[in-house]
């Protein structure tokens, strides 16, 4: 039985899920061990070179036996967080500790190590870990003692982890505003969007990295914007606009200031107003001078820009966020990095309010990676549209439990005076025996 496990648990006499890895380097054929499912931490590509025939070994037995604590001790300086073991091959975890994802259970979707399910817990407390960190950075920054670098970096790394497990869990929880830190939520949900979309690009760690920290700061420059300014409850004037539109530049100047960032990080923070038709701020870039990390933020932004709840106007519905996204692909937007964002949140975003084709209401509570079409859902309503007593939990991949449902509409839960988030609290803490709540 093949078992997800952190690497603080690897232990000897167990058996190492691994792949060699052939490279030709000055002439000579060098070979790599490359442990299976597995996240490696930091920045570090690294890898543990193979002497002698152990290659034919790894390849034959599809990994190695953990024999020795040299082993163990090499692959956690080499920064491996989580690697995948076979208990049919080696020794097991003990009973007291459990494996990332439930080895009972079908496999995990494709480009995802575990479950949605099994990752939300994880990704609400790094998501709470990490707006935290920001907030306190965004503070340091305004009163002038700089960022602590050690910590966002920390904290980058628990975001990307999370995105990397399983980047389902971490987007669905975007759709959470702030009031009282809209600054320090916008640019988490900001930097979690784009994570997962540079994910699914295949980048490397170190470039994932990099880009966490960049999104994260995106807005930094908004401190050196004047308050009055920035909490303003209305509509700008023209010379107040003006000065707003500066943060883009003002976040670019932090990093400079502070050293330690590449110029494409840089890119991302300054060019993420940056419109693909030369319509954005504040240089006017068009096409290709926006730097590829920039445009994806910038669809990023636009969007948690659009869906928060403002004291000055409110929240547009997730999906009418998305159609604007789509509206303005191949001019504002570019074509391929607003592709990447639907793959990413999907037709129906977590949250959603949705019509079936039975004239049910529902709520999108779990994406479907496989079908963006069919998630799964709580049904709030019978067909007569009477509330159910408790909320009916559906698959609509799974023909037993979709039973011909098929979504038809988006709704506005304002106009239905559903409380989404109280249905989805309910529903994670009891399932199919939470009573449906309205405000």
């Amino acid at each position: 039985m093949k078992k997800l496990i952190e690497i603080k648990h690897l232990d000897i006499g167990m058996f190492l899920e691994a792949e060699v890895v052939r490279e030709e380097r000055e002439g000579e054929e060098q070979r790599f061990v490359v442990p299976l499912n597995a996240i490696q931490a930091g920045s570090s590509t690294k890898r543990a070179r193979l002497t002698g025939n152990m290659h034919e070994r790894i390849e034959r037995d599809g990994g190695l036996m953990v024999s020795s604590p040299a082993y163990i001790d090499r692959f956690r300086e080499l920064g491996y967080t989580t690697v995948s073991i076979d208990t049919d091959k080696g020794k097991d975890l003990p009973e007291t500790i459990k494996p990332l994802t439930d080895p009972n259970r079908p496999a995990p979707p494709p480009g995802r190590l575990v479950h949605f399910d099994e990752e939300i817990e994880r990704a609400t407390e790094a998501r709470a870990q990490t707006t935290d960190t920001l907030k306190t950075a965004l503070e340091d920054v305004a009163s002038g003692r700089g960022v602590d670098a050690t910590a966002l970096a920390g904290a980058s790394e628990v975001i990307t982890e999370s995105i990397l497990r399983n980047m389902d869990a971490m987007v669905s929880l975007t759709r959470i505003k702030a009031h009282d830190a809209y600054t320090a939520v916008h640019c988490m949900n900001v930097c979690t969007l784009v994570v997962a979309m540079a994910n699914g690009q295949k980048l490397n760690r170190s470039i994932l990295n990099m880009i966490t920290t960049a999104s994260l700061l995106h807005d930094v420059g908004k401190t050196r914007v004047p308050l009055e300014i920035l909490n303003k409850p209305g509509r700008f004037e023209p010379h107040e606009l003006q000065e707003m539109r500066k943060h883009a530049s003002y976040s670019g100047d932090i990093m400079r200031e502070e050293g330690g960032f590449p110029e494409e990080a840089i890119a991302i923070a300054t060019q993420h107003h940056e419109m693909m038709n030369g319509s954005g701020y504040p240089l006017g870039l068009k096409g290709d001078q926006i730097h590829p990390y920039a445009r994806m933020t910038a669809v990023a932004d636009v969007y948690d820009a659009l869906t928060a709840k403002r004291v000055y106007k409110p929240g547009m519905p997730m999906y009418q966020a998305l159609l604007r996204i789509i509206k303005n692909r191949g001019t504002e937007f570019d074509d391929d990095t607003v592709e990447g964002f639907i793959k990413v949140l999907g037709l129906y975003p977590v949250g959603s309010l949705v019509e079936m084709n039975t004239k049910e209401q529902a709520i999108v509570v779990e994406p479907n990676p496989l079908d963006s079409r069919k998630p799964k859902v709580a049904l709030l309503t019978m067909p007569n549209q009477k509330p159910r007593a408790v909320p009916l939990v559906a698959s609509l991949i799974k023909r037993s439990e979709a039973e011909g449902r098929e979504i038809t509409k988006v709704l506005d839960p304002e106009n239905f005076d559903v409380d989404v988030e109280e249905i989805m609290k309910e529903v994670k803490e009891r399932g199919e025996a939470t009573e449906r709540r309205r405000r």
